[in-house]
């Protein structure tokens, strides 16, 4: 009995050990953002944009991605030195890592180049560089 015992306790840390490392592997890393300084858009309306097709985008260093959905509107609110930020109108759109973030469009033209988190007042990069074109529709105030 007793050499039973010492056997299950052997097994039991035998599982122990790998599932947690493959737990803590299994974590999501962190959206990579660096601070920035969003310009509001206070001459004028700044004008929206329509998404005429689906797009999917990379989100942080693992492969997560997001769509940007065809039908939605965006709306200019502002800038950041690596574009123009863009603000989803009647819906909340966000990213995730390790944690779920608010996050606006940031484009340079119609491609997109990353994300501008509101409350973190961050910038959050695309992986690899703004590959990804969106068809988009420009409507003026």
């Amino acid at each position: 009995m007793r050499v039973l015992r010492a056997l299950a306790a052997l097994l039991r840390w035998r599982l122990v050990v790998p599932l947690s490392a493959l737990a803590l592997a299994a974590c999501a890393p962190e959206v990579v953002r660096q601070p920035a300084q969003m310009t509001p858009i206070t001459e004028q309306p700044g004008g929206s944009i329509e998404i005429l097709e689906d797009a999917s985008i990379s989100v942080g260093p693992v492969g997560y991605r997001r769509v940007i959905s065809r039908g939605s509107v965006w709306m200019r609110i502002g800038r950041l030195v690596e574009g123009e930020v863009y603000k989803p109108v009647d819906r909340v759109f966000t990213v995730e890592g390790a944690h779920i973030h608010e996050a606006y469009l940031v484009l340079d033209g119609d491609r997109v180049v990353g994300f501008y988190l509101p409350v973190e007042r961050a910038f959050s990069p695309v992986p690899g560089g703004p590959d990804t074109r969106l068809s988009i529709r420009r409507r003026q105030p």
